[in-house]
């Protein structure tokens, strides 16, 4: 037990490090508007593809990747049940208009590369990154299909439909399109070549670190005033950090899955809101003062809690 606190609290500890320096630097004046947009542009763009497709194809054999893919099943229907549950509490905590959308999809989605990734990798090793990556595909196709279509019927735009092009184009981010290469050529048995590995994954190598100060970015921009804790923010924080993890859990009392697996899932369902939730409220013109606060403030009690189920999956799985 005090092993997994300590291996907890030592990976919090690293990982709050990292993002100081991108919170200083911002602090200090080197990062403006226009670097606090490349940065997760360049995650997003040019080193997280890589570093997915290099993982997937020295990880896994062709035999061991068709084995896995039933996994996803777990945290795609944790998330169908945490977002009707959110749905359920929005409707008995009267959320109001503008935020309603937003509570029920933070509810149910997290923050899973961000810092999802580097947090599982930091607890668990590079073991943990296919069950990251699994976790990742469900929680990103609800999030920019059911979850931008509960955002929109919430904003000033007309609202969108459930399946289009342009939600196509937002599912199929170039995180997405890495990983699914990486499987296809595993299920294929195409091995690159060596040069390319070595490139892709120096590139990929940049991933963990931008994406935590990124973090620190994020939290040395946000507005301290505005992080009151009414209702509506109590509530969706309740539901992320409270019922979604309980819903994997218990979901895992009802199917078999590897320990290792099962301690990725809860870790991941127990992260922050997803931080395109605010970018996808400024797009429906919905309350995005309240996905600022939501966000910022949930980032900071994962400092609290990613430990606290550290240590809740070493009592379930050793």
């Amino acid at each position: 037990m005090s092993a997994a606190i300590e291996q907890a609290v030592n990976c919090v500890l690293s990982l709050f490090l990292i993002g100081l320096v991108g919170y200083v630097l911002d602090r200090r004046g080197w990062f403006g508007p226009e670097t606090r947009v490349l940065v997760p542009r360049l995650v997003t763009l040019i080193t997280l593809p890589p570093y997915l497709f290099v993982n997937i194809i020295t990880t896994f054999s062709h035999d061991e990747l068709i084995h896995l893919v039933y996994g996803v099943l777990v945290p795609a229907a944790s998330i169908l049940l945490t977002y009707a549950l959110g749905w359920l509490t929005s409707r008995l905590l009267r959320v109001r208009r503008g935020r309603r959308g937003l509570f029920r999809v933070g509810y149910a989605t997290s923050n899973t590369i961000f810092i999802g990734l580097p947090v599982n990798v930091a607890l668990f090793g590079v073991e943990a990154l296919p069950y990251v990556l699994l976790y990742f595909f469900a929680n990103t196709t609800f999030f920019w299909t059911a979850g931008n279509y509960s955002l929109s019927l919430d904003g000033e735009r007309p609202p969108e439909r459930v399946f289009s092009r342009e939600t196509a184009k937002r599912l199929f981010s170039p995180p997405l399109i890495g990983f699914l290469l990486g499987v296809l050529a595993v299920l294929a048995e195409i091995r690159p070549p060596a040069f390319f590995v070595s490139a892709a994954g120096y590139v990929g190598g940049l991933t963990i670190p931008l994406a935590i100060i990124f973090i620190g970015l994020t939290l040395a921009s946000a507005n301290l005033r505005q992080l009151t804790l009414d209702r509506d923010v109590v509530g969706l924080l309740l539901g992320r950090f409270l019922i979604s993890p309980l819903t994997v859990i218990l979901i895992l009392r009802l199917v078999d899955l590897p320990p290792l697996m099962a301690k990725v899932f809860i870790i991941q369902s127990s992260l922050p809101v997803i931080t395109s939730a605010v970018l996808l409220a400024g797009y429906h013109r919905t309350d995005t003062a309240y996905a600022s606060v939501v966000v910022s403030l949930s980032t900071l009690l994962s400092l609290a809690t990613i430990p606290l189920y550290m240590v809740v999956v070493t009592l379930m799985f050793g």
